[in-house]
């Protein structure tokens, strides 16, 4: 991942809240997936797991993307050390919840994270400070998620905050934000997401959906990061579909 250039990428990530083993980080690798986004917010994965599943993806070119779980600096710093390649904050509302993201995601001159060898410079030696500070600018992303309308109606000054790389629409708690929870993807929510889709253009910005495949491919021609190969889903599906063909084999 580039973050100068993900407004030109289309990719697309399974997102993980169970599945903690080394072999279904190889198993998305081999699928094809172009990033693992892991659910720091609602998953079940420990920072200990978490650091030796994204070690283990760096390390076969399948890179991670984490939603912290909250905006704050124990959260969003330490994920990048533990060697992530993105972290998205949920519930971004305002221009200064974005910059502060941008301070502990990103290196001076963009932001102000401390420094310390480790997980994300590949437990190699010591020094090139300046030069792992300039990689890590350079492929960091640093993503705010819009999910209220609150969110969407500050979305032109999130979007202008210097070092901010992509929006990330939830749609679900969106509509629960517009008072629709059970209303995902009507069409005053689209409005709301057609707003953020600009937002993202106007300033050049990558811009992304966790959502379903309908959702997504009414944006294909916008959407740089895809999110709809949820593991808890895939996993439910599965179990259900073998479920299925047991009973017509009883049958």
């Amino acid at each position: 991942m580039d973050s100068r250039t993900i407004s030109e990428q289309r990719l697309g990530g399974l997102f993980v809240q169970v599945l903690d083993n080394a072999p279904c980080v190889l198993m998305a690798k081999a699928a094809g997936f172009d990033f693992l986004f892991f659910d720091g917010e609602h998953g079940d994965i420990d920072y200990a797991r978490l650091s030796a599943l994204m070690l283990l993806g760096n390390s076969i070119g399948i890179p991670s993307l984490v939603r912290a779980p909250q905006l704050a600096r124990a959260d969003v710093s330490r994920i990048l050390d533990l060697g992530a390649t993105g972290v998205m904050v949920p519930m971004v509302e305002t221009a200064s919840q974005a910059r502060q993201l941008v301070e502990w995601a990103k290196y001076p001159t963009l932001g102000r994270r401390s420094y310390s060898g480790g997980a994300h410079t590949g437990y190699g030696p010591s020094g090139n400070h300046q030069q792992n500070m300039e990689r890590a600018n350079a492929s960091v992303l640093a993503i705010a998620q819009i999910e209220t309308v609150e969110g969407v109606r500050n979305c032109d000054e999130i979007l202008s905050v210097e070092g901010l790389d992509a929006a990330i629409i939830g749609p679900c708690d969106l509509a629960i934000s517009m008072g629709e929870p059970d209303n995902v993807g009507c069409d005053e929510e689209l409005a709301l997401i057609d707003e953020v889709r600009d937002a993202c253009k106007k300033h050049g910005k990558g811009f992304g959906i966790i959502g379903g495949n309908a959702l997504l491919a009414r944006y294909a021609n916008d959407i740089n990061l895809m999110v709809s190969a949820i593991d808890t889903h895939i996993l439910r599906d599965s179990f259900a579909a073998a479920v299925d063909d047991y009973r017509k084999i009883g049958e």
